[in-house]
């Protein structure tokens, strides 16, 4: 047991490396855009949170220790740094790097765990990993990479729906526990999809967060979005934006309320937002959407 202290990863990171941040509730995930200078950082008695880093440039020279485990070369462009939380870490590098950097709750990871029939749950051990490339986890860090740099924020359901994904691929690869996930085919009791349906239309003006959807059908909420996708044939976060969209097109052709309206009464942020997601799904503004009408 190291006599070192546990730190918050807060605590390794200066204030002006950071770009941008964003903070995903689900799980309290926290992603932060940084540009850091050369100079090294570390935790001897380990972090309270689990620590995954994505490379956005290439770097040369990096040192990394994680436990006893070291890496001394080039980490480069979509590359993984995973340290695992209470492991003594050390890392150096010789050039500004760029990258994202995902701080993961380990409480909420290991939730995630016990809810999926993980081996020994209570005493999850997720894996170190170094210099390794992850297709999914590209995917993953490289959309909300894509939110971060818009004006808007993409909304709660869509972000939490990443950080699920996140959460269960690392337990399925990146553990050195089993993972027996229960298999549904059936999607989800039409009662219990009748009540979400209902839900999400009553507050479609509100940024709708994944851990309540999965509240109102009563179920965990990696098994929720698993469930809905079966019954409804997309995600959660798609048929919400589907149902705002076409609201959206409703109000546009009868009434004459103004766009920046119509646009926070389905649930959009702002009107730039609405502009943003209506021209991606419709091809068109609203503005000449209805003007066409």
């Amino acid at each position: 047991m190291s006599s070192h202290p546990v730190i918050h990863p807060s605590k390794i990171r200066h204030r002006e490396w950071v770009k941008s941040r964003q903070i995903i509730h689900a799980g309290k995930l926290i992603v932060e855009h940084q540009i850091q200078p050369p100079g090294e950082c570390g935790a001897s008695g380990g972090l309270t949170h689990h620590l995954l880093a994505f490379q956005l440039s290439n770097g040369t020279r990096q040192i990394t220790r994680i436990s006893d485990r070291e890496y001394d070369g080039t980490l480069l462009k979509k590359e993984l740094i995973l340290i695992p939380a209470e492991v003594p870490f050390f890392a150096a590098g010789e050039t500004t790097d760029e990258s994202l950097i995902f701080t993961i709750d380990a409480l909420f990871l290991r939730q995630i765990a016990l809810e999926t029939n993980c081996t020994n749950g209570e005493r999850l051990e997720l894996l170190s990993i170094v210099k390794t490339q992850d297709p999914q986890i590209e995917a993953i860090a490289l959309s909300i990479h894509s939110e971060m740099q818009q004006e808007n924020w993409g909304s709660k359901l869509y972000l939490e729906s990443l950080a699920n994904l996140l959460a269960i691929h690392l337990l399925r690869n990146y553990t050195a526990n089993s993972l027996r996930e229960k298999k549904y085919k059936k999607g989800l009791p039409d009662r219990k999809l009748q009540q979400v349906l209902e839900y999400i239309n009553t507050y479609l003006d509100r940024d709708l967060e994944l851990s309540k959807l999965a509240r109102v059908a009563g179920i965990s909420q990696y098994y929720f979005a698993s469930l809905f996708k079966q019954s409804m044939g997309v995600a959660p976060w798609q048929y919400v934006m589907k149902q705002r969209l076409e609201q959206a097109k409703e109000l546009l052709t009868q009434c004459d309320r103004s766009i920046v309206e119509i646009a926070l009464q389905c649930g959009f942020r702002s009107q730039s937002h609405f502009t943003q997601q209506f021209r991606k799904f419709t091809g068109v503004t609203p503005k000449r959407y209805r003007d066409e009408r």
